[in-house]
């Protein structure tokens, strides 16, 4: 199947949802704690809201999964498993939309039998639209993007996510690879997959136990980029759980460190 109808809407639906939370970037954005600790502010609830009445609009018989708002049937009733489902998290970076930086965005990915064939990643702050769909290319506001060819790690650009989620358990890792890399720089969140997807960097790495919500849209792009997104070891990614995003053979090479 080509998914080219998925994507559109995603796009759509993703510009909508990241341009009301850029009216409020910088403003008063109401924040607040959750109670896991995480940020959640008026916006993330009022960009989360905009992309469930766009899915409900469209597909009301899917699943929507967002970060705020739990796991429903589109049309507000309860999920169906098995049902193609709209994994959304209405922005990615909350704390650093708190603290007025750029880098954030809205995410949508869409899972059908629980592979992501769609997704997208609307940074609207820094200008950045990043779209894919299984065998049609991943791209960068409308430009065809793919991975460099991977150097050795002595020669890579690696990017890591926040420096204390690797404490304790994977600290050894993080030192190796920065101690081994030709260059390295802590870009976390969902910028530091696009950066390799699009050829600027060779890896990232982020030790966080990320959510569904934070994964599903960056594996597409990074899939169709000519990266591999995973567990640290290689394996595959699941939820919760730290990523390595790399092309190969660095990837192989990052992964057996992890090993």
């Amino acid at each position: 199947m080509t998914w080219e109808g998925e994507l559109t809407f995603a796009e759509e639906a993703a510009r909508a949802a990241g341009a009301l939370a850029l009216e409020r970037f910088r403003g008063a954005v109401g924040a607040r704690r959750k109670a896991d600790g995480t940020w959640v502010t008026e916006a993330d609830e009022a960009a989360e809201r905009s992309l469930r009445e766009a899915i409900a609009a469209r597909f009301p018989g899917h699943n929507v999964h967002g970060e705020e708002e739990g796991l429903t049937r589109a049309d507000g009733g309860p999920a169906v498993d098995g049902t193609p489902t709209w994994i959304v998290d209405p922005i990615d970076g909350t704390h650093n939309y708190v603290d007025g930086v750029p880098v954030w965005a809205t995410l949508v990915a869409f899972v059908v039998d629980g592979e992501p064939v769609v997704g997208v990643v609307e940074a609207p702050a820094l200008g950045e639209t990043y779209a894919a769909a299984r065998g049609l290319g991943a791209r960068l506001n409308g430009e065809r993007i793919g991975v460099r060819p991977a150097p050795p790690l002595e020669d890579a650009l690696v990017l890591f996510g926040a420096f204390a989620d690797f404490l304790p358990e994977h600290e050894e890792l993080l030192l190796r690879v920065v101690r081994g890399a030709g260059r390295d720089r802590g870009l976390g969140d969902f910028w530091g997959h696009m950066l390799v997807a699009r050829g600027s960097a060779d890896a990232m790495l982020d030790a966080a136990p990320l959510a569904l919500w934070d994964v599903a849209a960056l594996q597409p792009i990074v899939a169709e980029a000519g990266a591999k997104l995973t567990a640290l070891d290689g394996s595959p990614w699941r939820a919760p759980g730290p990523a390595l995003c790399a092309a190969e053979p660095l990837h192989a090479e990052l992964a057996a460190l992890a090993r």
